[in-house]
């Protein structure tokens, strides 16, 4: 049908069909690259800044990048966010830390891959989840459970938790993908509603 609307219409069943199946496999290759692409980016951001703050960060004291509104402080934490958990027995952080984060970045990797019916928006949304999680779950596993933290914003005593650029991936990609989904499906619903 899609075939015949565009003025395609000598083309047999089968052969039509294996266009579509041909085309179908190169979006979902490429949308695997886009994937690949954008959480490489967030995760080696969030490398070099982790090599950074070691690097010229660690030992300094307090840094005012932006006033006191934008502050850098090296902090190693072995817990979860804002190092919830930093108690817990070895093997609970293990499962808890490692375990659940990676099945968490793998579902989110095998959905962007093989859903091929995600928009471009969630998609980057997900992917940046994906570099993210990654960023931390590197930490956990190449650097004794401890995620390197080094970033802190706010304004007085409102301030944000000590926390990294992967933090920050995987946090603002989640607020993304939860809203352009709420949208999607307010998008759904109105439709529905006018037909």
């Amino acid at each position: 049908m899609f075939l015949e609307a565009i003025g395609v219409r000598a083309c047999e069943k089968n052969r039509c069909r294996d266009i579509v199946a041909a085309m179908s496999k190169r979006k979902g290759f490429i949308l695997l690259i886009i994937v690949i692409l954008i959480s490489g980016l967030n995760f080696t951001a969030d490398r070099i800044t982790k090599i950074y703050a070691v690097d010229h960060i660690k030992g300094g004291g307090t840094i005012e990048v932006v006033g006191r509104v934008f502050i850098m402080h090296y902090a190693e934490n072995d817990g979860a966010f804002l190092g919830f958990g930093g108690n817990m027995p070895k093997p609970v952080k293990s499962v808890l830390l490692v375990l659940l984060p990676s099945i968490i970045v793998l579902a989110a990797i095998f959905y962007t891959a093989f859903s091929g019916n995600i928009p471009p928006g969630q998609l980057i949304s997900l992917s940046c989840v994906i570099g993210g999680g990654a960023g931390n779950l590197w930490d956990r596993i190449f650097n004794d459970g401890i995620v390197i933290d080094f970033l802190n914003f706010g304004i007085g005593n409102l301030r944000t938790g000590i926390l990294n650029v992967a933090d920050l991936s995987v946090t603002f990609g989640a607020i993304a993908f939860i809203i352009l989904q709420f949208r999607a499906e307010s998008k759904k619903e109105n439709a529905a509603e006018s037909e």
